[in-house]
């Protein structure tokens, strides 16, 4: 299953990020969609890139065996989390205090390099 970075799929289905509140607000010029290679996009494409946590986080586990591996809160509104599975495919979610979790970034080949305090540091 080839897992490919978010920005990609979202090229490919045509969304822009000038919608995103993390775009620049003086940078509204519509963006021209580049298509990617059908075969890369289908996997990401197959999965809303917001909704409720609950339910995103069912479809990651239903369709890549994702888990959640870290967590870390952003601000008084976000926290990200990380999700991995024992295949090394991964994904980025923002989730706000509204409870919608929005998929940020995916990819395939993540490696742990966690450190146990007492034996690394």
């Amino acid at each position: 299953m080839k897992r490919i970075p978010i920005f990609v799929a979202m090229i490919a289905a045509g969304v822009t990020l000038g919608a995103s509140p993390l775009a620049s607000a003086d940078n509204q010029q519509p963006q021209q969609a580049q298509p990617a290679p059908a075969g890369e996009a289908a996997d990401m494409m197959s999965l809303s890139m917001c909704g409720e946590r609950e339910q995103v986080l069912s479809a990651l586990k239903q369709q890549f065996s994702e888990d959640p591996m870290a967590v870390g809160q952003v601000d008084d509104q976000a926290v990200m989390e990380i999700l991995v599975s024992d295949t090394g495919t991964w994904t980025i979610l923002a989730t706000g205090t509204d409870g919608v979790s929005c998929i940020l970034s995916a990819g395939e080949g993540f490696q742990s390099n966690m450190l146990v305090r007492g034996v690394d540091i």
